[in-house]
């Protein structure tokens, strides 16, 4: 029973980590936070099951791809159009626009696709794989080994890659990599269209577990918020750690109080960290903030 609970926990962990490191992304890349970050999670999941999957019969890992480069789009849209026009204000006034988007694509899914929850079951239709005594979700397993490839993928693709060295050197001095040629607003749009495809990967893998809702995101995305206060504002480690130790602690909340305690103890969590720990897990490397 405790290791399904650990697994379990880690996979709603898995979803906080990736919503989580979306906002850390544009943190430090726009010194913004993205409250739309939830509400991507809400669209990409009616997108994905709804649109792909229902109405035009698409294969899952083709509708999930499809739906990760429709968000991605989106976000780079916003950032190009909204942000660029923003950047040179107050960061207020960035954040906004940011609540601005998120209640536009909630509203924008409720008249699309209808109030009505969508009931998906996924490729795995709520199967069980046992293990010894121990019986797991499938559809968990894969949270945890997704998210996993994700970012690994990451790790290599900042490290390695020039669009990736690129981005960094963005988030750490806009101007200086300004002034060296490089274009700062077509990185950052591409810094917040990776955010977005972030988010949209966990709604895609958050629908088989819940009935997709416009209010599905809402919830998920102030955890993640939350995932990055526990590990740290602006640190990436920070933000993966967060949000394993959020899910997890929730899971087993659930399990030896109550469920109805379930989202108070993950601020209850967060008021801990901001009493005892106000830096969270990881510090935040000491940068200018305007």
């Amino acid at each position: 029973m405790p290791l399904q609970l650990i697994v379990s926990g880690l996979a709603m962990g898995c979803i906080y980590a990736l919503v989580a490191l979306g906002y850390v992304f544009i943190w430090n890349s726009m010194n913004i936070i993205n409250f739309a970050q939830g509400e991507f999670l809400t669209f990409a999941a009616y997108l994905f099951v709804a649109t792909f999957v229902l109405r035009l019969h698409a294969s899952y890992a083709l509708a999930f791809l499809a739906t990760a480069a429709v968000m991605g789009a989106l976000g780079m849209v916003f950032s190009r159009v909204v942000y660029t026009r923003l950047r040179r204000q107050s960061a207020l006034v960035a954040i906004i626009a940011t609540v601005g988007l998120g209640l536009l694509l909630k509203e924008g899914a409720r008249l699309i696709y209808g109030p009505e929850p969508l009931f998906y079951r996924g490729p795995f239709g709520g199967r069980i794989l046992a293990l010894g005594g121990v019986r797991l979700s499938q559809q968990a397993l894969v949270i945890v080994a997704v998210t996993l490839a994700i970012l690994v993928i990451q790790a290599a693709f900042f490290r390695r890659a020039y669009t990736g060295k690129i981005m960094r050197a963005v988030a750490l001095d806009k101007e200086t990599a300004q002034l060296m040629g490089i274009p700062v607003d077509r990185v950052l749009a591409v810094t917040f269209g990776y955010a977005s495809i972030l988010a949209a990967l966990a709604g895609v893998l958050l629908a088989p577990l819940y009935f997709v809702t416009t209010e599905m995101g809402t919830l998920v995305g102030l955890k993640g918020f939350v995932a990055m206060i526990i590990g740290g504002f602006g640190s990436v480690p920070g933000a993966i750690i967060g949000g394993l130790l959020l899910g997890t602690v929730e899971t087993l909340g659930t399990f030896f109080i109550s469920s109805a305690y379930r989202d108070a103890l993950a601020f209850l969590l967060m008021i801990l960290f901001l009493a005892l720990r106000p830096q969270g897990i990881f510090r935040e490397a000491a940068t200018e903030r305007p």
